[in-house]
């Protein structure tokens, strides 16, 4: 199941916030510990990728596979990472 909160106020929206941002805060990290050109785009990329394939994924749009993985190599490749 997957809901949309309108208010970024609301708590569950507040925990939601946090939790993106320190998983972004880890992609950053790891893409820079890979040597990555620019760490920060490469973190907003992989987030994106994320949730996108999260709420693909939540609402059976189709099937995941062959279709991450490739993608995030590519974001990798294109950052340089090691």
């Amino acid at each position: 199941m997957q809901i949309e909160l309108k208010d970024r106020n609301h708590p569950a929206s507040l925990v939601a916030h946090r939790i993106k941002a320190k998983l972004t805060a880890f992609f950053r990290a790891e893409a820079d510990r890979g040597g990555a050109s620019d760490p920060d785009l490469l973190a907003r990329q992989l987030i994106l990728v994320f949730d996108g394939a999260g709420a693909r994924a939540g609402i059976g749009a189709d099937p995941m596979t062959g279709l991450i993985g490739p993608t995030v190599v590519t974001l990798l490749d294109a950052a340089g990472v090691r």
